[in-house]
């Protein structure tokens, strides 16, 4: 199984918005052991909900990863592992769940489904769970040729403490300007309008109390802008940062930005350069 990494919200389109990044992980499983506990791994406690689901006996699997993807930096690693997990168990099944019940499980396990539509997609996906808990979502059409440029800082943030410190209930005003401007996001995009894409991100409800986990990423942030970015926006839950960049010059300025503004702050972390794919998750027959 291959899966892509995805970058959740956009900036205003909180658990709503995501894209598939060109960064794999890749699973080898073969069935008839339990080599490890289902419970601490997330792709076999994947895995077992789609045998539970069918009502079908688990018979365990041993697994090889190569995860490239890295773990709890706001690239949808949790997703990547889900959506392995739900292939490999659906596969060996000889595959009785359709994709709306694949996307219905994996996002029943996320929480959310702004990072496993794209991750089990590809492309960019508006998604939102029904009160029924079923998943409706759409791709967008990106009619830019664009680049991620992310700022992968060295500590981690867990996604369950990044939410912690979101309020439970937000103004009407703030409300209203993310509405506006997840909505533009998705215009801008479809439409090939870079030039909105910079208040398109802006966003009230989540942002403002994830930076503080992060104090370098404001300044990176900014200093993605300065250089020529089209938007920059903390990607899902943090920490990592991502500039939306076209064409081979502004990649290069946005990532010297991104290491010389971090190098002047003394935060360690790694920059890659990341190409959108329109490819999901998927099996590799071996």
């Amino acid at each position: 199984m291959r899966a892509p990494a995805t970058s959740a919200n956009l900036g205003a389109g909180f658990d709503c918005l995501g894209l598939a990044l060109d960064l794999w992980n890749e699973v080898v499983a073969a069935p008839g052991r339990l080599a490890e506990d289902d419970a601490s791994n997330l792709i076999l406690r994947s895995a077992r909900a789609v045998y539970v689901l069918v009502g079908a006996p688990y018979p365990g699997f041993e697994l090889r990863c190569e995860n490239r993807i890295i773990f709890n930096r706001g690239l949808g690693s949790s997703a990547a592992a889900i959506a392995c997990g739900v292939l490999l168990g659906n596969a060996c099944l000889g595959g009785p769940l359709d994709t709306n019940a694949l996307l219905d499980l994996a996002t029943s396990i996320e929480g959310h489904p702004d990072n496993v539509a794209p991750c089990l997609l590809g492309g960019a996906r508006v998604a939102l769970l029904t009160d029924t808990g079923h998943v409706l979502q759409s791709p967008v059409s990106v009619a830019l040729e664009l680049t991620a440029v992310c700022f992968v800082p060295e500590h981690n943030v867990p996604t369950a403490h990044a939410r912690g410190l979101l309020p439970t209930a937000v103004p009407l005003s703030d409300a209203v300007f993310n509405v506006a401007r997840a909505s533009l996001m998705v215009a801008a995009l479809t439409a090939g309008r870079s030039d909105l894409l910079a208040e398109a991100c802006r966003d009230r409800l989540h942002q403002p109390f994830r930076l503080p986990l992060f104090p370098a990423g404001a300044p990176l942030l900014e200093a993605a802008v300065q250089a020529g970015a089209l938007a920059a926006y903390i990607s899902g839950a943090g920490p990592t940062v991502l500039a939306l960049c076209q064409g081979a010059d502004q990649v290069a300025s946005v990532k010297h930005a991104f290491e010389t503004r971090a190098a002047d702050l003394d935060v360690a972390g790694s920059t890659f350069v990341l190409a959108l794919t329109q490819s999901g998750a998927h099996v590799v027959p071996t």
